[in-house]
């Protein structure tokens, strides 16, 4: 599938690059890890942790992939007007609102609570349909899911409800680095199912693993995984290793405004956190919080500007951030800045950006604007 190759649009003030050969790579690091009865379901919620939900979607089901999942029947909608046809699942909680559209759309719907079942059996009946729901088990996440020792009453209710099929039943690891805790979550989940097995019900779709699950424990691999930080090459805490390599999908790219030559002395910013200590050349960059580059990196973020490192200097606003490029001579207006990606021999990382912001790598992309454009690449 072709895709448009857009580098630096003049119509954005920052944009940024998506391999989609990156993604599709990546996948193909998870399928190899498991085995061939083993599908594969990635996350494509939150416009895909904000690399595109369309684009992506499409190089993921290019790719061997045959299901996806989304946070909310608004992000399924969005797919399928697109015109994906593939299974798409709702992972998350929907609203009674939700379940006409949802239904319409043909949208695999999660269930997590039983009052809700009844909901979506006779919206199921007026569409004359059958609706395919997963049941959600709260296995130690304290989020949504029905607990453990609900299950089977819960899945009865199911079976009993016309127009409904129990299609699947999965879970949610709150620490999949904590191996402890992770094993006994795995145990009252196989504890659920051998209950419903027992019992003679059979529910053909079992899936537990998220990207660093499905790395860590080939127990939780069941029939179906969900990686998601994994396939935009987010590397976490509790997984990296050179066995399981994964590349950042993600670059994103600006270029420079204005130039300015400052004595020493003067403050710069909102709230004067800066005050140059020499003489001082400053390159402004049309980027701030309202595009995604968080107020957390002020004075502590770097950018790369013609392979160098440069600090970003100076509280960032809404709209611009300010770096110091006094020790370089090559920096005029419409100079290329990037933001993250690699330039030359180094490399501003997203794991980097959030480490100044003190969380995880995905929240970046997530939160990036729309002002950035999106273009996509075939490296």
């Amino acid at each position: 599938m072709a895709f448009e190759h857009l580098r630096h649009p003049s119509y954005h003030r920052s944009w940024v690059e998506v391999d989609l050969s990156a993604i599709a790579e990546n996948a193909r690091h998870f399928a190899q890890h498991i085995s061939s009865d083993v599908g594969m379901m990635p996350e494509v919620k939150a416009d895909a942790y904000g690399h595109g939900a369309i684009a992506v979607s499409r190089t993921l089901l290019d790719n061997g992939c045959r299901r996806l999942a989304v946070a909310t029947v608004l992000e399924g909608e969005e797919l399928r007007v697109s015109g994906i046809m593939a299974p798409i699942h709702i992972l998350g909680a929907s609203l009674p609102e939700e379940i006409e559209p949802a239904l319409r759309n043909d949208l695999t719907l999660s269930l997590h609570d039983m009052g809700l079942a009844e909901l979506i059996s006779a919206e199921a009946l007026n569409q004359n349909k059958t609706a395919r729901v997963h049941l959600k088990i709260d296995t130690g996440m304290g989020r949504l899911g029905v607990l453990p020792e609900n299950v089977l009453a819960a899945a009865q209710k199911i079976i009993e409800l016309p127009c409904l099929s129990l299609e699947g039943i999965f879970m949610h690891f709150a620490d999949a680095s904590d191996e402890s805790y992770s094993h006994s979550q795995l145990e009252r989940f196989n504890k659920a199912i051998s209950n419903l097995e027992e019992a003679g019900i059979d529910v053909p779709v079992k899936h537990a693993a998220s990207s660093i699950g499905a790395i860590l424990y080939p127990e939780a691999h069941f029939n179906l995984i969900r990686p998601g930080a994994g396939i935009y090459g987010f590397h976490s805490p509790g997984w990296v290793n050179s066995e399981f390599p994964v590349a950042p999908a993600m670059s994103w790219y600006c270029v420079v405004i204005q130039v300015k030559d400052y004595p020493a002395g003067l403050s710069l910013g909102y709230n004067r956190t800066f005050t140059t200590r020499r003489p001082t050349r400053i390159a402004v960059l049309p980027v701030g919080y309202a595009d995604g580059y968080l107020i957390a990196f002020s004075n502590k973020a770097e950018v790369l500007i013609n392979g160098k490192r440069a600090p970003v200097v100076g509280m960032i606003s809404m709209d611009y951030a300010m770096v110091d490029v006094t020790e370089m001579t090559d920096v005029t207006v419409g100079t290329k800045v990037t933001l993250v990606g690699k330039d030359g021999d180094n490399r501003i990382t997203v794991e980097e950006l959030a480490a100044h912001a003190n969380t995880i790598p995905y929240i970046i992309t997530t939160c990036l604007g729309r002002r950035p454009g999106r273009c996509y690449i075939q490296s």
